[in-house]
């Protein structure tokens, strides 16, 4: 069977026409009559194509040898050549090897599998078949770091994320963490790069004293203001949690110019615009707005197509439009999805390599469970059928390799053909994950890539047309 993609794909969006060449992955605007004369060459050989393309008696004469130039510059430019990558199983396995012989240098640590709050959205309650394992201990986290230090080769930097439930419940923890691991990179001379998601709830300034010190990556948690957060987060005891997790949030931002936010939008969609503006106005330097979703047990909560739905149409009417305001005048917006794309088509950082791996599940984003059972990420803690080892045995090299032998068996009919592939790389393993240790490929995902995707081409030819 044959996975190689096109070499290009045409397609209109918002009234305007582009075409995207797989094997240079750059996006161009064109008009019309290129459009359908590209649509054309991919039925027929070029001359033939240029035949029907006439026959059409659609365009005059002018228009047909402007459209013929603009293509066979385009062709000269590799339009036409067929994708020079393709996944076959040899190679896959290759890469596979490759992936688990080299310097090991991220690891996550899950210092409670526990929280202090109840989000109606968390996944944790209804996707674990293993009971919480609570807090780490000091002997299970000096485990991974010395682990992570030995498996690290001649990196110069290590990574340990610190995850949880809530890791701040587990302050003692996280202060032996950070101690034991800079005393181990004075060592090792290497540096340690720390990163952090908590819901703000029990910052204090000791913790924000070790993130200004070691300039954590971070990102906090809040759901919008006080009717809406207390409504989607209440505490264990059913109280709300906003108070707490602002006056945890100021005094970092008190200390930290620079503070992420993340934002949980559960079913119905809220309307996204009032959101971003409420963050501003709070102070957060970025945002990022995510929709729940649970793919082994989806509850009420959980946004489905209707939110999908809704969430274009406004990002259509409303963000996109609020996006090139700020551009026009020569801001960033906080909240900007497509920033990494535009930057990377405006800098010409594009590649065509592709790899079969999505992320860095079952490596960089292995996660370490509170009783040091590992897992490929945060997302599958407690999960018996994704369990990989544990941090007194070593990861499960086998079983890390079968997931990926797995995600790719479940993906590479729909994804290694597909003319979006070095775009989206495929889907996130944990949102096609289910819970006996499988994946499903669903196609809702594509759809809504795709339909992001073309937003984002878009919203690059309007910055363009507007700056």
């Amino acid at each position: 069977m044959n996975n190689t993609p096109p070499p290009y794909k045409a397609f209109s969006h918002e009234g305007e026409y582009f075409v995207y060449d797989t094997s240079n992955c750059v996006f161009f605007h064109i008009d019309e009559p290129t459009y359908d004369f590209l649509n054309l060459c991919l039925e027929y050989q070029f001359e033939c194509a240029k035949k029907k393309f006439v026959e059409f008696n659609k365009y005059d004469d002018v228009t047909c040898e402007s459209v013929f130039r603009e293509v066979e510059l385009l062709g000269k430019n590799g339009l036409f050549n067929i994708p020079g990558y393709s996944i076959t199983d040899e190679v896959f396995e290759k890469q596979l090897e490759e992936r688990y012989n080299s310097a090991w240098n991220k690891l996550e640590l899950s210092l409670s599998e526990g929280c202090n709050l109840a989000c109606k959205y968390c996944y944790c309650s209804t996707c674990r078949d293993i009971p919480s394992k609570g807090l780490m201990t000091e002997n299970v986290a000096r485990q991974a770091i010395t682990w992570l230090f030995a498996m690290s080769g001649k990196s110069e930097q290590v990574s340990i994320t610190f995850f949880g439930g809530e890791p701040l419940l587990n302050k003692p923890v996280l202060r032996f963490a950070i101690e034991y691991s800079q005393k181990l990179a004075k060592l090792h001379r290497k540096k340690v790069f720390y990163s952090m998601t908590t819901n703000g709830t029990l910052l204090n300034d000791e913790v924000i004293g070790y993130i200004k010190r070691y300039n954590f990556g971070l990102m906090v948690s809040l759901d919008g203001p006080k009717e809406l957060h207390d409504n989607q987060c209440p505490t264990q005891s059913g109280e709300g949690s906003y108070d707490m997790a602002v006056a945890g949030i100021k005094k970092l931002m008190a200390r930290r110019r620079s503070v992420t936010v993340r934002c949980t939008m559960i079913h119905p969609l809220p309307r996204m615009l009032d959101l971003i503006k409420f963050y501003e106005d709070f102070g957060f330097t970025r945002i990022v707005m995510g929709k729940a979703t649970n793919p082994i047990n989806p509850s009420g909560v959980d946004c489905d197509q209707s939110d999908i739905d809704e969430y274009f149409r406004q990002d259509k009417e409303e963000l996109i439009p609020w996006m090139l305001e700020k551009l026009k005048r020569g801001e960033t917006p906080k909240y900007f999805p497509y920033a990494s794309f535009i930057k990377n088509q405006e800098e010409g950082k594009v590649s065509s390599k592709v790899s079969p791996f999505k992320c860095g599940a079952c490596r960089g984003t292995m996660t370490v469970g509170a009783d040091g059972t590992l897992y490929p990420c945060h997302r599958f803690v407690g999960m018996r059928a994704w369990q990989l080892g544990s941090m007194e045995t070593g990861p499960n090299y086998d079983k890390c390799k079968d997931f990926w032998r797995k995600y790719r068996n479940a993906t590479k009919v729909k994804c290694e053909k597909c003319w979006m592939w070095t775009q989206c790389k495929g889907p996130c393993p944990w949102e096609i994950a289910s819970g006996d240790g499988s994946f499903n490929n669903k196609v809702y995902f594509c759809n809504h890539i795709e339909h992001g995707l073309k937003n984002a081409v878009a919203l690059l030819f309007k910055k363009n047309q507007c700056i």
